[in-house]
């Protein structure tokens, strides 16, 4: 009987310290692989950024860049991706976002449809 004891207190703290994701999340948003080729019209088209450090969360150093329902991993070391970065940086001060967020410029007001207000 002590041994059955035993052996589910080891078993308890067997599972105690085993790291599992439950207890130590994995951050699923790291990209695992980046594109050092990223055209410049699909840059063009980029919503919003985010830069990923390979720091302890993830292994690998990119700018994540999001393009409709698309998250594209690229290379920080991409010549294009830099010269874009500095285009954004420049914009940074302008209106105060690091990655600029692209309006929608085609969405049009109706006129007519309701009356001028005086």
């Amino acid at each position: 009987m002590q041994q059955t004891g035993l052996a589910l207190l080891a078993l308890a703290a067997w599972a105690a310290l085993r790291p599992s994701a439950a207890i130590l999340p994995i951050a699923s948003s790291c990209c695992t692989a980046v594109s050092h080729h990223v055209p410049r019209r699909l840059l063009d088209r980029v919503h919003t950024c985010r830069i990923q450090r390979a720091d302890g969360d993830c292994d690998l150093a990119a700018v994540i860049l999001h393009v409709r329902h698309r998250r594209i991993c690229a290379s920080p070391h991409s010549h294009t991706v830099k010269q874009w970065m500095k285009k954004q940086a420049a914009k940074k001060h302008a209106n105060g976002h690091a990655c600029h967020t692209k309006k929608h410029h085609g969405k049009r007001h109706s006129h007519g449809a309701h009356p001028a207000r005086p």
